[in-house]
């Protein structure tokens, strides 16, 4: 096939532009880990990335004709919400694509309606409360400490060992800092304690769920105990606390619990072709439902590739799966 990669503007290597050598730090991205997997499936792969100029990106898509599009964007000109507008416009073009459509990523960016949502399904999610720009005060009862993060955000863009408070003076800092800084509203959610895991599912009408992970975080005391931007994206500062990324190792009936609950967000949520469900398991033996994340980071080594890898699944046939699930959407010619 003739395959679109379709990436944001900061993953272009400028010399490396088509993705072709793996030049450097390209040779760890997933852009690069798609398209040479892909390449290597046989098929023609041209990387193109979306402009805030989207007429731009949209004449040049139509010069390709693509037979699909690899979906790797998260942004339109550095604005998270409008990842929705970008499927909207493959949708338009009737392109298939892979990934979440305009709905899916809609329900997921807005973690306040996601979790409105999942409350009304009876999913279980921490109590919670959004924070227009001028309020700074959570309802009375509310239980300290209190998780303050960005509305719209993804990756734990915004979420530091700060953004944990223990009392309202604390909260009011820390909302007036995602206000100013990031000039969208604060979702404030009772800090759940326990593991932290990670569920991968690729799928539509039939949904696989991949063996859990898990983010292992040490016992000092000043060390981070929740996900941060750093954990996520520092592994220098991963290592000096100790933080693991590795296997969840539930029990049989834990693991099925973690797999059914993560289905039924996936499809509450519209999700498609793939996505990963992060939760809580209480020290009680209760698993909520933290965030659901459309088109989850594919680079071999991260969550869904390494759950996959641990059920048998090869990462070339990991992305085999997620073309194969988004063309069988399309309806015949």
């Amino acid at each position: 096939m003739r395959i679109a990669l379709l990436i944001d503007p900061e993953c272009v290597a400028e010399e490396d532009p088509q993705l072709e050598n793996g030049y450097g730090k390209v040779a760890y991205q997933v852009e690069f880990h798609i398209t040479e997997t892909l390449r290597h499936q046989g098929h023609v792969v041209v990387v193109l990335a979306f402009e805030a100029d989207a007429a731009k990106t949209i004449n040049a898509l139509t010069a390709i004709g693509p037979d699909l599009v690899f979906n790797l964007t998260e942004h339109v000109g550095g604005d998270r919400k409008k990842d929705q507008l970008i499927a909207s416009i493959l949708e338009l073009l009737d392109v298939p694509y892979t990934g979440a459509g305009p709905t899916g990523l809609m329900l997921c960016r807005d973690k306040t309606l996601c979790k409105q949502l999942l409350s009304h399904h009876r999913v279980p999610v921490p109590r919670f409360v959004q924070l227009a720009p001028g309020r700074t005060a959570v309802p009375t009862g509310m239980q300290y400490p209190i998780i303050v993060k960005p509305g719209f955000e993804d990756g734990s863009d915004g979420i530091s060992l700060a953004s944990r408070v223990h009392n309202a003076d604390e909260l009011r800092a820390r909302v007036e800092v995602v206000h100013e800084r990031m000039k969208q509203p604060a979702i404030c959610e009772e800090f759940i304690g326990g593991r932290e895991i990670y569920v991968g599912i690729t799928g539509n009408e039939r949904l696989t769920a991949y063996p859990a992970r898990e983010v292992k975080f040490s016992k000092a005391a000043r060390g981070p105990q929740f996900a941060t931007s750093r954990v996520k994206l520092d592994e220098s500062y991963r290592k000096k606390w100790k933080v693991r990324f590795t296997d969840a190792r539930l029990s049989g009936a834990m693991e099925q619990q973690a797999a059914r609950i993560s289905k039924q967000v996936y499809r509450i949520l519209q999700l498609r072709d793939y996505g990963r469900i992060d939760m809580r398991l209480t020290p009680e033996g209760r698993f909520v439902v933290l965030e659901a994340n459309p088109n989850p980071d594919l680079s071999m080594g991260d969550e869904l590739a390494e759950a996959a890898e641990k059920a048998g699944v090869p990462f070339v046939t990991l992305i085999q799966r997620i073309v194969r699930h988004a063309l069988k959407r399309q309806p015949a010619p």
